[in-house]
């Protein structure tokens, strides 16, 4: 009798290893295949918590034109240039910076890239970026697949061109950014 229950206890033992390994299975990439959830923030789920995405470290704001910006901010976004006189402005983000940091928040929590973003558009006469080049700094994965992202993300922004002594001019906005 006893090794009957054994004999049960084993089959069982048996049939639940197996259960929890058919769940766990993987798809051929090493994926989990079944709902898997990232979050930067703790749950009860998950239990942990994880870095936040990016990092805006400066006295520019987010959430403002270029002609909403004080004397301050307008200085601290014009220090940014090696030289530019002082009846000429930079172009910038039409709608402010924002919009362009919530999309690069969305890829950056998909690919997970890693180091800082460092670009150059240059915008035209007519406020539509018409390169952007990277300066390097995303390292790591996917790190090419981010600099792509935002470089896509800002060739569809718009922007208030940069003027040159009263006339719209074809000029550069930087853009830095970490990406932890």
């Amino acid at each position: 009798m006893n090794s009957n229950k054994c004999c049960a206890l084993a089959v069982a033992f048996a049939f639940a290893l197996n259960t929890s390994h058919a769940q766990l299975a993987k798809t051929p990439h090493g994926v989990p295949d079944g709902p898997t959830r990232m979050t930067s923030s703790a749950t009860s789920e998950t239990g942990t918590l994880l870095k936040r995405e990016l990092k805006w470290k400066s006295k520019i704001p987010l959430d403002k034109t270029y002609s909403q910006f004080t004397p301050e901010e307008k200085a601290e976004f014009r220090a940014l240039y090696a030289s530019l006189p002082e009846d000429d402005e930079p172009p910038f983000p039409v709608d402010g910076i924002k919009p362009l940091f919530k999309s690069l928040k969305k890829g950056q929590s998909q690919l997970q890239a890693r180091g800082e973003l460092n670009l150059a558009v240059t915008v035209n006469t007519n406020g539509d970026a018409i390169r952007v080049e990277d300066f390097g700094g995303v390292k790591g994965v996917n790190a090419h697949e981010m600099t792509q992202y935002a470089q896509s993300v800002f060739m569809m922004a718009k922007f208030k061109p940069g003027v040159c002594s009263g006339q719209p001019c074809v000029m550069q906005f930087p853009f830095r950014i970490k990406l932890n």
